[in-house]
């Protein structure tokens, strides 16, 4: 379900028809970046939390401030399902 949705909101952020290979191709990009940054980071925060004398719920505190950001990025989506249509 979520990836329907995502291709919906990329295609609405390409200004036009012929850029959306363009916009497509960036967002791969980006989309191979989080999946190399992400389960590094989480496994360095986690290694992290179980060290001596640190709190060991850090790696969870973590884990729910990228919840909150991702939350927080959903509310610039557009939300008027007009922008979504061609506007040639």
């Amino acid at each position: 379900m979520c990836y329907p949705c995502l291709t919906s909101f990329i295609r609405a952020a390409a200004p036009n028809r012929a850029s959306l290979g363009v916009t497509n191709g960036i967002i791969q990009v980006v989309v191979a970046g989080s999946r190399i940054a992400g389960p590094a980071s989480a496994a360095s925060v986690f290694s992290y939390s179980m060290q001596e004398g640190h709190d060991s719920w850090l790696v969870y505190y973590f884990l729910l401030a990228i919840a909150f950001l991702a939350v927080g990025a959903s509310l610039f989506l557009p939300h008027d399902p007009s922008v979504w249509e061609d506007h040639q």
